[in-house]
């Protein structure tokens, strides 16, 4: 029996950890839509999109001007632990299939870049500073997280799309 749990216990934590939550919160279901793992053969993407239901009431406003996201691509090295790519490539659209335009890194308003700045300092220091995050800020145009339509992300050939309304808006 303790032979079996020994070689039991190592598949079990080289599984990649993914469960659905039990009675979640709306806070807890809209992080949830809001955020895309692809565990890929390679390695995994996560996408995350800092959607204004997923904000504090006085960020709202500024969300919905604009569509946030951060992508991270790593991968298992060579001794287990994890390598943190590079992310370029990364093209935004909306349900029409028109591009969203890319805020210019000195107009983006100081409510995101203190946003962008904390996630990042918070990622970094539990990465041991090996992270590497795409962030991008975009006009939202007709993209609104509580209005019926579609935010499309494509990047490394794939196409990940947000239907919305997400979860926790109010009507």
């Amino acid at each position: 029996m303790r032979a079996l749990a020994l070689v039991l216990v190592p598949l079990i934590l080289a599984a990649p950890a993914s469960a659905r939550l039990w009675k979640p919160t709306p806070q807890q279901q809209v992080a949830d839509y809001l955020s895309i793992t692809h565990n890929k053969n390679d390695g995994a993407v996560v996408i995350v999109w800092m959607a204004s239901p997923l904000v504090a009431p006085a960020a709202k406003p500024v969300m919905d001007k604009h569509v946030v996201l951060s992508i991270v691509r790593t991968r298992r090295g060579p001794d287990g632990a994890a390598v943190w790519d590079d992310v370029q490539g990364v093209q935004v659209s909306d349900g029409a299939g028109i591009a969203l335009k890319e805020v210019p890194s000195d107009q983006i308003p100081p409510l995101l870049v203190g946003m962008i700045a904390t996630s990042e300092a918070t990622l970094r220091q539990s990465s041991q500073g090996k992270s590497k995050v795409y962030w991008g800020v975009y006009e939202a145009g007709s993209v609104n997280a509580c209005q019926r339509g579609k935010l499309n992300v494509t990047y490394e050939g794939e196409t990940y799309n947000f239907d919305t309304p997400v979860p926790g808006c109010t009507p």
